[in-house]
């Protein structure tokens, strides 16, 4: 119904205006020169289908002309009221309906203007009538303002159609209307999330899309955009900053560093808390400059921050184990113990980041088997050399029948993770690597006896399943969207049995790795005490582990006294914990009572009446009571899809104190990857092409960008060789493309 309305073009000031003319061309205008067609009523004088006396004057008065007389052939009234149930549509103003000899209409009609004729019948309806009007008639007076006007009644028409809010939901029937403000916020939230440089909206690409799909839209230029998108930032920084005040208690922080191509020092911060409504959020606060990485610097860029957003009660900021970090973390302490910002008097406040350490871990045990990496690095470096050596190469693996897809990928030395699937790419072709040595006289003579031997190969494997444990931990851990600190102990328990593993492996290659890396492992793992006690907590805090996990499963690696030694700690650390909760609490409900004050200071207040002595004895041993409650109960059932925070949201109610505790713990973060992330993006902002970017003008963008994205999925601005030769092995099935296009991708130039 909305499609067959935007057929008719209602502007009646066009048609007035260009009236003159069509009442004088109108009189030559026949299909076999009988009687003159006079110009049909307005739509306005035949809104009713039976016209009154008074209707039809008005009617009769339309066809007089300008010099007011009557125009000839002028039909009586009752002829007016029988045409006024036919002629509906504003187009017949322009056009004539043409008979034949017996005075039948034919189904055709012709313009008033050029002459040309077009099928007009009942069933082809007026559209052609009207695209010949716009398009076609070279003739058509005041064709500009009729444009004009047809592109402002589309403005207004309401269209019917399905929309998606988002990928996971279903379609959904909605009316929509074109608004130039809402096209250009979206064409501002284009920009900023997928990364589109500010000329983008200049380019002639997007300028003929825009004139064939929205054509009434007013593309703004490159300057416009970039200050809506600062405008856009203040908008969502003010929201955020609302959310953060409003629904969470305490924030917990990741931080890093990073040098852009300008040679420009950053420091991302990133937030991460669980709302009211138990669901995890991250959100980069600042990308911000620094003078350097130094740890006075970092402190002070961070206590600045802190200071911006109002934020003053913080659990844990998470760093990577550089000696920097350890110094801005230990001066950010001596600044926020002033705000009382801290729980547990700031002993859990410094979190070390879990990848980078286990980074350090295996780069420790890779030491032993570099000679043998080096090798495979060099072959697979020289056949991503050129084309003509990978074209080569996969000759040499169709020749030794490798089935295999997945492209030889080349490692950065210094991320282990990397050199991981380096390895695992490279041990596939083996055999197309020794056919490479026969047809390829230059690959031989490069390498000659530093070529990969079958020790090495053998090396390669071991070490790719070696390796693969450890890859899998990193990307469990390094999670920024779900929680993560209740698997910190888990994994670490995971890793130290494989190193147990690997040490008494009959493999001497094998266990000289894994000595090294316990080694290492023990140096920041090894103790109690060099481990935060939020990691245990938050362990104790997943109902399917709680206490007895805890201690059973560092027994079974450490001493019996170790073992209760930490369930001692991490007792007393949860009990002090709920304390501090729940002082929090009374003092958020109009500060009845100091939680800083013993029961037998209190006493010692003359007005303070007997009845809230009494009840902060009774809400002490509740609290004390809610604990031993959770631990007494049995644990839940292990699954690997259990939803945690589901479970506490569920059970606040039957754990009001502990699920506060547990809402603030579980939002640590085990890893600094939400925020080194976020360099990525800076990487691609802050590219060769765009280095002109002012500071300001990246934070804007990378901090928006993290704001306004809904989806957890990375953006990839480059597509893999797998998916290009999948989506080339789909195009070429059409055997058009495959005679005018294919022929030429054969030719040996």
């Amino acid at each position: 119904m909305a499609s067959n309305s935007n057929r008719e073009f209602s502007s009646n000031s066009v048609s007035m205006r260009i009236s003159g003319n069509l009442n004088s061309k109108r009189k030559a205008i026949s299909s076999d020169g009988r009687d003159q067609m006079p110009p049909p009523p307005s739509r306005e004088n035949l809104n009713s289908s039976s016209p009154s006396s008074a209707n039809t004057q008005t009617v009769a008065s339309n066809f007089v002309s300008n010099e007011g007389t009557p125009n000839e052939g002028s039909p009586s009234p009752t002829s007016l009221a029988c045409a006024s149930k036919k002629v509906r549509s504003e187009v017949w103003v322009h056009f004539v309906k043409l008979k034949d000899d017996q005075g039948n209409e034919t189904g055709r009609a012709k313009c008033v203007y050029c002459s040309k004729d077009y099928l007009a019948n009942s069933e082809q309806g007026t559209s052609g009538l009207w695209k010949h009007l716009r398009d076609t008639c070279k003739k058509f007076p005041n064709k500009k303002e009729f444009v004009e006007a047809y592109k402002s009644r589309d403005k207004m028409q309401k269209i019917l159609n399905f929309q998606k809010a988002s990928e996971s939901e279903k379609s959904k029937l909605s009316c929509w209307q074109f608004d130039q403000q809402a096209c250009r916020d979206a064409l501002v939230k284009m920009i900023i999330k997928d990364e589109l440089p500010f000329q983008f909206v200049e380019g002639e690409g997007f300028r003929e899309f825009i004139q064939v799909s929205l054509p009434m839209f007013q593309i703004p230029s490159r300057y416009t955009i970039a200050r809506d998108c600062y405008y856009l930032f203040v908008q969502e920084k003010k929201k955020l900053h609302a959310l953060l005040t409003s629904q969470c208690q305490r924030v917990s922080l990741t931080t890093d560093t990073w040098t852009s191509i300008q040679n420009v020092s950053y420091l991302c911060l990133t937030a991460h808390f669980i709302n009211s409504g138990w669901n995890l959020h991250k959100r980069i606060l600042n990308f911000c400059v620094v003078k350097s990485h130094k740890g006075i610097n970092i402190g002070n860029a961070i206590d600045f921050c802190m200071d911006e957003w109002g934020l003053n009660k913080v659990m844990c900021i998470t760093v990577d184990n550089a000696s920097s970090n350890d110094t801005a973390v230990q001066q950010l302490k001596k600044k926020l113990t002033k705000k009382n910002a801290f729980v547990l008097g700031g002993e859990a406040f410094h979190m070390r980041c879990f990848a980078h350490i286990l980074q350090l871990v295996v780069k420790d045990g890779l030491e032993s088997a570099q000679y043998s990496i080096r090798r495979i690095r060099d072959v697979v470096k020289y056949v991503r050399g050129s084309p003509q050596r990978l074209e080569m190469f996969k000759k040499c693996c169709e020749s030794a029948n490798i089935k295999s897809k997945a492209s030889l990928q080349l490692d950065c030395p210094t991320r282990w993770n990397s050199t991981y699937l380096m390895l695992e790419s490279a041990v596939v072709y083996q055999k197309a690597f020794d056919k490479l040595e026969d047809v390829d006289s230059k690959f031989l003579g490069e390498f000659g006896n530093d070529m990969p031997s079958e020790v090495d190969w053998t090396k390669a494997r071991n070490l790719t399943r070696f390796l693969k444990r450890f890859y899998d931990v990193t990307c469990k851990i390094s999670g920024s969207l779900y929680s993560t600190s209740n698997l910190y102990f888990p994994e670490i328990m995971r890793v130290l049995k494989d190193l147990q593993a690997f040490q008494s492996s009959n493999d001497l290659n094998l266990a000289e790795m894994g000595r090294m890396m316990r080694e290492k492992f023990d140096k920041y793992w090894g103790s109690i005490q060099k481990m935060n006690v939020m990691l245990f907590i938050a362990v104790v805090l997943d109902p399917r582990y709680k206490m007895d996990y805890l201690a059973a499963k560092y027994k079974s690696f450490y001493s019996e006294n170790d073992a209760n030694d930490l369930v001692t700690r991490v007792t007393n650390s949860l009990r002090a914990l709920m304390d501090e909760y729940k002082g929090n609490e009374q003092v958020g409900m109009g500060g009845v009572i100091n939680p800083s004050n013993d029961v037998e200071d209190m006493v010692e207040d003359e007005e303070l009446d007997d009845y809230f002595i009494e009840r902060e004895k009774e809400q002490s041993l509740v609290s004390r009571g809610e604990l031993d409650r959770y631990f007494g109960e049995l644990p839940e059932k292990y699954t690997h899809d259990f939803d945690l925070l589901n479970w506490w949201k569920v059970n606040a109610v039957r754990y009001p104190i502990l699920s506060k505790v547990a809402k603030d713990v579980l939002a640590i973060q085990s890893s600094t990857v939400a925020s080194e992330s976020a360099f990525s993006t800076g990487g691609r902002t802050l590219d060769r092409f765009r280095s002109s970017l002012t500071p300001t003008t990246a934070e804007v963008l990378i901090c928006c960008q993290d704001w306004l994205r809904s989806s957890s999925k990375p953006i990839q601005l480059e597509e893999t060789i797998e998916d290009l030769e999948s989506l080339e092995s789909e195009i070429t099935q059409d055997p058009e493309i495959v005679e005018s296009v294919m022929p030429r991708t054969r030719v040996d130039c």
